[in-house]
């Protein structure tokens, strides 16, 4: 188990958002297939450690839960989400940490933010789900290219079917670049 899962799995914010912040990576698996997320939302309560985090605060605000709710599993997975981590990740088990999120008006808000991207073209967002696996992994646009196997777990792709997601508002978006040496960097504005 790496730093990080340990870490998530034992409830400790400050340490988690310290080792996120020094490049641990978000999606790495323990040895049943966890990612950090699957951690987080078992645990009831994180310790904050004295740290304060706005963005918790805003979180909450988001999935309607009270103040006291900021350290909890569903506010802490939220906010790995919004780090990188993959709520449509399946373990082992095969269960996503979207699965294993016993409120189910939680679990719909949280789908609702954070849908899939198709992993092709990153622009869109995923569509088509591939059997046996059911993996949801590419947009429709996307699909039209066939695959012969699943990009998440290599398995034979004996067919696909198209889902509907949540319609999510789009919001025009400026970007400014500028080149910083050799990298282009985009900023949201």
């Amino acid at each position: 188990m790496t730093p990080l899962l340990e870490t998530v799995s034992q409830g400790h914010l400050g340490m988690m958002h310290k080792l996120i912040d020094r490049g641990a990576s978000i999606n790495v698996v323990d040895g049943e297939g966890n990612t950090c997320l699957h951690l987080a939302v078992k645990n009831d309560m994180f310790d904050s450690e004295g740290i304060t985090m706005d963005i918790l605060n805003e979180y909450c605000n988001e999935l309607d839960l009270r103040k006291e709710e900021r350290l909890s599993g569903i506010v802490v997975a939220r906010y790995l989400a919004g780090q990188g981590a993959d709520f449509y990740y399946k373990n082992d088990k095969n269960n996503t940490p979207l699965d294993l999120i016993k409120n189910s008006n939680l679990r719909e808000k949280l789908q609702t933010f954070l849908p899939p991207v198709c992993l092709r073209c990153r622009n869109r967002i995923a569509t088509i789900k591939y059997h046996p696996c059911e993996h949801l992994l590419i947009c429709k646009q996307c699909s039209i290219v066939p695959l012969q196997r699943c990009l998440k777990c290599r398995k034979p792709v004996t067919s696909k079917s198209e889902v509907e997601t949540a319609k999510v508002e789009t919001k025009e978006v400026r970007t400014v670049t500028k080149t910083v040496g050799e990298y282009e960097i985009a900023t949201l504005n």
